[in-house]
């Protein structure tokens, strides 16, 4: 590696830690400031908070944040060596402008590997450390009764349960229909459903059962029934974050299994294992656009670099919120409503280096 490579690394890096460490520095105060009351109320000392929550907040918020503070970072340092005339010198001396981009982009490797490694893995445990203690400390969870709860389990498999509550597992008015080719072949009707901790088991009470058949119908009934499903209490969780808090290969484990139980809202979790990936890939494409928009001297400076820097970030912010609502809410692939926005970008900035001085 040349002299001039490690000088352009060690600047890249060194300014995205430094401005991720003041942008952290302003996170942090306006997080404790609306939490401290909780804090206070839930008695959490400042020992707790620092060991328990704020080291796994902080990992949260710059996996969320950082790569867009990547192109903030290179648009800073790289538009003050413009303004040096230190760009100037570098192609003059017969350094050409795609040679120059070698350490940009070691850089965004090294960087990009820290993110997908921590999106995927590392992540995901700081966040079920974070909830659990916003959970204690902060706002305590509470799921009340569910009502005329419909759920397919498997193909053609469906349950209904007029009161559910997710607590303990437990609901009234519990049913499953079973379909074959469009016709029902078996129906089972319970007052009540109880989940067994002991023994993983369900009870069922005063329970129907009838099975369809062309030789004729099979009916039982009974006062009390021990029996095992393909589902589980948590399956029924409501909780926003459960797929924050799983890796990636639990995250495609649970999506496989969900496919194979039936279950719904399957986009959500495929929306989030795809943006691993894409999170971490969109710092080669803002780096590049960061290179090629700073690189050139132009009036206003490094102010307008920046304020153009970060209007592209929130600009792929809410082109990233539109093609994922396309995805859960409507026909959009998964996989298309995350990539869209990098595929644009990635357009944008090799059109943007065509353009840079060279």
């Amino acid at each position: 590696m040349k002299k001039l490579d490690r000088y352009i690394l060690w600047k890249f890096l060194g300014t995205f830690l430094f401005i991720m460490a003041l942008l952290l520095c302003i996170t942090i105060v306006i997080d404790i400031e609306e939490k401290i009351d909780a804090f206070v109320n839930n008695h959490a000392t400042v020992g707790v908070v620092l060991t328990q929550y704020m080291f796994y907040f902080i990992m949260f918020i710059t996996s969320l944040i950082g790569p867009f503070f990547i192109l903030v970072s290179v648009i800073f340092f790289t538009s003050q060596l413009a303004e040096r005339s230190e760009i100037i010198a570098i192609l003059n001396s017969g350094t050409s402008f795609y040679r120059m981009l070698y350490p940009y982009m070691l850089g965004a490797t090294i960087l990009a590997f820290i993110f997908y490694m921590g999106n995927n893995y590392f992540v995901p445990y700081a966040n079920k450390k974070r909830i659990k203690f916003e959970n204690t400390y902060v706002s305590k969870p509470s799921e009340g009764l569910r009502f005329n709860f419909h759920r397919t389990i498997a193909p053609g498999t469906i349950i209904y349960i007029e009161n559910y509550k997710p607590t303990d597992g437990s609901g009234f008015k519990f049913s499953i229909d079973k379909f074959d080719s469009g016709k029902l072949v078996y129906k089972l009707r319970s007052d009540k459903i109880d989940w067994d901790k002991k023994s993983n088991r369900w009870r069922i009470t005063n329970y129907y059962i009838r099975e369809l058949s062309p030789n004729g119908d099979k009916i039982s009934h009974g006062a009390m029934m021990d029996t095992t499903f393909s589902f589980k209490p948590e399956d029924f969780t409501f909780a926003e974050n459960k797929k924050e808090v799983m890796t990636t290969p639990e995250l495609k484990e649970y999506i496989d299994y969900m496919y194979k139980s039936g279950q719904p809202d399957i986009e959500f979790y495929e929306v989030e294992r795809y943006r691993r990936t894409s999170s971490s890939f969109s710092i080669y494409i803002f780096t590049l656009i960061g290179v090629s928009v700073a690189s050139r001297k132009v009036r206003g400076g490094l102010g307008w670099h920046i304020v153009l820097g970060i209007g592209l970030c929130a600009l792929y912010e809410v082109m990233m919120k539109f093609t994922i609502t396309f995805s859960t809410n409507a026909s959009l692939p998964p996989i298309l409503g995350v990539w869209i926005p990098n595929l644009l970008y990635a357009g944008l900035a090799f059109y943007l280096i065509k353009k840079a001085p060279k």
